[in-house]
């Protein structure tokens, strides 16, 4: 979709180092953009801040022309955006003001970005070849002087003397717009911004993700950005990507019906945490599974799966009969600081590398198991509360290691752990180093 047609939002200007605009409410999930003025020989770049503390980002690195100076910012409206006033500040300037706009289905690749000064007349850019789909904008910034002539070709939002002395003219066009862009104005002196607003990358989501309907899908050939949360809510939803999904989430991953899918051929990172609540939901990576939460499995068969690294900064729960997580690499490694509960029959921790708590391990039903190609390492407690659960491990051993006494709980109903190795050993307590076991019994003495 091509970018939207511009639109002003507010303007502002005074007889001071800093102007503060009237309230204004910006159009949900819109780009906008602020132009900056400061005037006076002292006055500095100005900054920007505003009354809900929302963070602006700076598009190049301004421009000083001498006697006045400007800078671009922007920053994205959410999809329930709230009214705001925006305060913009010079130091050392006599003057300041601000023009703010906005513009709807645009992206935040502002690559092709251009600053023309001039001293003494009317400024000049050349900017590189523009996208299909996408809207130049040009902001024309002058040191007094009547109403300028912007680029040929180019619509002006407006034309206005904002603060005593400085002028403002924002204008925009298509890209069928030419590369040498250049204003005429009676300016002492000026600078003029080229910009090309750009269409968002495939699959960028500011606001949220809601798969409401069966076989509803989200896909994108590199990345799925989302700021807020993705919710796959009916059977047979899809959220797929070829590269990073979901990278920014920092709500809730919820994939809430049965049959649900979330995959990617790279990395799934979420800043929250997963909810995968209905039988047969998956979560898959090729690369990594990254959660700053938790890792919620509840219904039968649903499965967390990555070639490489699961890593878990909350709790690992696995509640329902055949449910996995596993991962070809590492599973919940350093960052791990919760516990991994397995609390159905038949449900599996496994590892081709290593399984690393800081928490505890507990297996609650009957045919659970814990293994891994490596050693599966815990800070906490090991508990195997059913007959038949196993922790096991291909090459190192359990080890239960910390300064307080730890144990590696294994009740009466014939449990084991199991090892690959000829000499199995336990670490308990300084008193007690190794308990021996000879390959043909491989059993501890109770």
């Amino acid at each position: 979709m091509p970018v939207g047609t511009p639109a002003t939002l507010t303007t502002a200007g005074a007889t001071a180092t800093s102007v503060t605009t009237a309230s204004f409410t910006p159009s949900a999930n819109a780009l906008v953009i602020a132009c900056c003025v400061g005037r006076g020989s002292s006055a500095t770049i100005p900054s920007i801040s505003d009354s809900l503390g929302g963070t602006w980002t700076a598009i190049g690195a301004g421009a000083d022309a001498g006697n006045v100076t400007g800078r671009l910012f922007y920053q994205v409206a959410s999809a329930s955006p709230s009214a705001m006033t925006v305060t913009v500040n010079t130091t050392g300037g006599t003057q300041s003001a601000v023009g703010i706009i906005e513009v709807s289905d645009a992206g935040t690749d502002f690559s092709n970005y251009q600053a023309g000064i001039n001293a003494a007349g009317d400024p000049s850019v050349t900017m590189g070849a523009y996208s299909s789909g996408s809207r130049i904008m040009v902001f024309g910034i002058g040191n007094a002087g009547a109403a300028w002539a912007s680029p040929s070709g180019f619509t002006e939002l407006f034309d206005s003397e904002v603060a005593t002395n400085v002028r403002l003219v924002p204008s925009y066009n298509d890209s069928s717009a030419s590369t040498s862009l250049s204003w005429t104005s009676a300016a002492t002196d000026s600078i003029g911004f080229g910009l090309e607003i750009k269409e968002p990358a495939a699959g960028a989501v500011s606001g949220s993700a809601a798969i409401t309907e069966a076989l509803d899908t989200v896909s994108g050939s590199s990345l799925i950005a989302i700021a807020g949360a993705a919710i796959l809510s009916e059977e047979s939803d899809a959220l797929t990507a070829s590269g990073l999904v979901i990278s920014g989430i920092s709500g809730l991953l919820s994939v809430t019906e049965e049959a649900d899918s979330v995959a990617a051929t790279a990395t799934i990172a979420l800043r929250a945490s997963l909810a995968a609540t209905e039988g047969s939901d998956s979560v898959s990576a090729s690369a990594r599974i990254n959660l700053a939460a938790a890792a919620s499995l509840v219904e039968n068969d649903d499965t967390a799966a990555s070639v490489g690294t699961v890593a878990i900064r909350s709790t690992a729960s696995i509640a329902e009969a055949d449910d996995s997580l596993s991962a070809a690499g590492t599973i919940v490694a350093a960052s791990r600081t919760g516990s991994a509960d397995i609390t159905e029959a038949g449900d599996t921790l496994a590892s081709a590398a290593v399984i690393s708590l800081k928490g505890s391990a507990s297996l609650t039903e009957e045919g659970d198991t814990l293994s891994t190609i490596a050693g599966p390492l815990i800070v906490g407690s090991s508990s195997l509360a059913e007959a038949g659960d196993t922790i096991a491990a291909h090459a190192v051993p359990l080890l239960v290691s910390s300064p307080q006494e730890r144990t590696a709980s294994v009740p009466a109903e014939d449990r084991t752990a199991a090892v690959a190795s000829e000499i199995r050993a336990v670490a308990i307590k300084a008193e007690v180093r190794t308990a021996a076991a000879r390959a043909e019994t491989r059993r501890a003495a109770a």
